[in-house]
C-alpha cells in the first residue's frame, strides 16, 4: 500500500472519530436539557418483581401464587397504520378502556394482566404501535377467600397490608418453601358466606367471624364482610380493604361481663357463693345503671347468684362487682387479660384498644365497665383471646395464622385466673346458656349434640356528639365447644342490625350456632 493511500485511510479515519465526538457533543451538551426531558417524559424503567412463596392454608389449598401475565404498552411512533382499526381489533380481545389512547403523543399502558392466549393474539396483529411486556403478577385463585389476612400485591408488584406485605422478606427470599397459614380454608368459606348472608338479613353494617383452637391460638377462620377481591383490589374501597377486626374498638357490653366475675374471684373480692340483691337498677353519679327489662313499678327487688348474673345478664349485678373491686385493683385485673394492649397476631396495624387509667375513672365509669361500657373499648380480636383464658384453663394465648407458630407451655406461663376460677366460669356460662335454651327460647347456643359456654352481647354505639345511641347497637356472641372441655372458640361480631330486635342473641346468635356446627362436623 502507497504512503499515500494509507494516509488517507487514517484521514478518513479521524474525520469519521471527530464526527462521532461532534454528533455527542451536539447530544450531551448542546441538546442534552431537551432530551433529558423527553426521556423523563416518556421513558419508563421497569423493575420485573422478585418471585414469591406461595401461601397456603393448613391442608395446602394455595391462597396466593405467582403468574406469568402481560401488560400491554402504547408505542407513539411513526407509522402508517390504521390506529381505528387497530383500536377495533383490540377491543375483541381486551377491555381496551379508551381507543383515543392509540392516538396518543406519549406511551401509554393500555392493559394488566393479560393471559398467554390474549399475548399471543395480540402478537399476530405485528403493530409497531404495540408492545407487550411479560411480568410476574399475583394471583388469588380463591378469590375473596381470606383476603383480609392475605392483603395483596398491586399492579406494580409492592405488597399491600396483610401477609403479603408484613411477610414480603420471606416470601420473597425463601421463594420455593409454601407459606403455610392455620387457616381451614372450608372453615374459612362457610364463615365468609354465612357471614354475608347474616349481614344482609339483618341489614347491618359490617360483621365479623373469627374461630380459634383454645390450646394453641391457631386461627381457624377469621371471615371479615363486607370483603374484597385481591386480584382486582383497586375496585374497592378502603374501608372494604380495611381489617377493622384489628383495627376498629367499641365497646363489647355483656361479653365483658365474663372478665368482670373473673376478676373479682381473682382478685377474692368475692366467692362463688356470693349473691345481690337486684333491684333493677343502681344509682350511680346521679343517673341511673337499669337491666334491660327494667320497669318502673313494676320490677321486684330479687336475690340473684353469679349463675343467674349470666343468665339475665344483670347489668346492675356486674356494676355492683366492679365498684366492690374499685377502680385499681379492677383495672389491673383488666390488664392481665390483655386489654389496653396488641394481641401480637402477625398482622400489622393492630390497636391496643382503650382501657383509660384508673386514676380517671369516676365512680360511674367504674360501675359501667364492669357492664362492658365505661373505660373499656376493644377490638373483637382482644376480646375473642381475652375470654380465651377462661377456655384455656387460665391461660392466655397469643392469637397466630401461622400453623407452625410455637406458644409456651402452659406450665411455663403464669396464669391469669387459677384453673378453678376458669373451671367454675366455664360451668356457671354452660349452665347459664341451657338455663336459657330451655326456660327463655334463647337463640344462641342450641346446637345439637354440642355443649356450648358463652355470652351474648348487645352494646349501644356511642353516639357521634356524645351518649349512647338507643338505635344503634353492635351485637354479639361468643361461645367455646365443648363447654366442659373446650378445644375452639368462636366470636360473631355484627355491626349496626336492623332486624331481630338488634339483641346479641337473635342477631349474632344464629350464625355462631352455625359456625360451631360446622366446626363440629370437621373437627369433633
Amino acid at each position: 500500500m502507497s504512503n499515500f493511500r494509507y494516509r488517507s485511510i487514517q484521514i478518513l479515519i479521524a474525520l469519521a472519530f471527530l464526527a462521532i465526538l461532534g454528533r455527542l457533543f451536539q447530544f450531551q451538551i448542546l441538546n442534552g436539557q431537551k432530551y433529558s426531558a423527553y426521556i423523563k417524559r416518556y421513558g419508563q424503567t421497569y423493575k420485573i418483581s422478585p418471585a414469591r412463596a406461595e401461601i397456603v392454608d393448613r391442608n395446602d389449598k394455595v391462597l396466593a401464587l405467582d403468574l406469568m401475565k402481560y401488560t400491554l404498552e402504547y408505542n407513539p411512533v411513526t407509522t402508517s397504520e390504521d390506529r381505528g382499526m387497530l383500536a377495533f381489533k383490540l377491543e375483541q380481545m381486551i377491555d381496551l378502556k379508551d381507543p383515543e389512547d392509540l392516538n396518543a403523543s406519549y406511551s401509554k399502558t393500555l392493559a394488566h394482566g393479560l393471559s398467554r392466549e390474549q399475548a399471543n393474539k395480540i402478537r399476530k396483529l405485528d403493530s409497531k404501535l404495540l408492545y407487550l411486556r411479560q411480568v410476574r403478577r399475583r394471583f388469588y385463585p380463591q378469590d375473596e377467600l381470606a383476603s383480609h389476612v392475605l392483603g395483596y400485591v398491586d399492579l406494580y408488584g409492592q405488597a399491600r397490608q396483610g401477609i403479603e406485605a408484613d411477610y414480603q422478606k420471606r416470601l420473597e427470599e425463601d421463594s420455593e418453601n409454601k407459606l403455610r397459614l392455620s387457616l381451614d380454608s372450608r372453615l374459612q368459606v362457610f364463615a365468609e358466606t354465612e357471614l354475608k348472608k347474616r349481614i344482609a338479613e339483618t341489614k347491618a353494617a359490617r360483621g365479623t367471624v373469627l374461630l380459634m383452637e383454645v390450646a394453641t391460638g391457631q386461627m381457624m377462620a377469621m371471615a371479615t364482610s363486607p370483603g374484597f377481591n385481591p386480584n382486582n383490589y383497586f375496585d374497592f374501597s378502603l374501608s372494604q380493604i380495611k381489617n377493622w377486626p384489628l383495627v376498629d374498638v367499641y365497646q363489647p357490653g355483656s361479653i365483658f361481663k365474663i372478665v368482670t366475675v373473673a376478676s373479682a374471684l381473682e382478685s377474692g373480692t368475692i366467692d362463688l357463693s356470693h349473691r345481690f340483691v337486684d333491684e333493677g337498677f343502681l344509682e350511680i353519679d346521679k343517673w341511673k345503671i337499669k337491666n334491660h327489662e327494667y320497669k318502673l313499678g313494676k320490677t321486684e327487688a330479687e336475690e340473684l347468684n353469679l349463675q343467674n348474673l349470666f343468665e339475665r345478664s344483670s347489668n346492675t349485678f356486674a356494676a355492683h362487682l366492679a365498684l366492690a373491686m374499685g377502680p385499681k385493683v379492677f383495672h389491673d385485673q383488666i390488664s392481665k387479660f390483655g386489654f389496653g394492649q396488641k394481641t401480637g397476631i402477625e398482622l400489622s396495624g393492630e390497636s391496643k384498644g382503650i382501657l383509660l387509667k384508673h386514676k380517671k375513672w369516676r365512680k360511674s365509669d367504674t360501675a359501667t365497665t364492669g357492664m362492658g361500657h365505661g373505660a373499656i373499648s376493644v377490638t373483637p380480636l382482644q376480646l375473642l383471646a381475652a375470654a380465651n383464658v377462661i377456655a384455656n384453663d387460665g391461660h392466655w394465648a397469643r392469637p397466630t395464622l401461622f400453623l407452625d407458630s410455637k406458644q409456651p407451655l402452659a406450665e411455663e406461663l403464669e396464669p391469669i385466673i387459677s384453673a378453678e376460677h376458669a373451671y367454675s366460669i366455664r360451668n356457671l356460662l354452660a349452665r347459664a346458656i341451657d338455663h336459657n335454651l330451655k326456660f327463655k327460647s334463647s337463640v344462641a347456643g342450641r346446637v345439637d349434640n354440642l355443649t356450648i359456654a358463652g355470652k351474648t352481647g348487645t352494646a349501644e354505639k356511642i353516639k357521634a356528639g356524645g351518649g349512647y345511641s338507643k338505635k344503634e347497637t353492635v351485637a354479639s356472641f361468643l361461645g367455646f365447644f365443648p363447654a366442659y372441655n373446650p378445644k375452639y372458640i368462636a366470636l360473631v361480631v355484627i355491626d349496626d342490625p336492623k332486624t331481630d330486635g338488634r339483641w346479641g342473641d337473635t342477631v349474632a346468635g344464629p350464625l355462631f350456632n352455625k359456625i360451631a356446627a360446622y366446626t363440629r362436623d370437621l373437627y369433633l
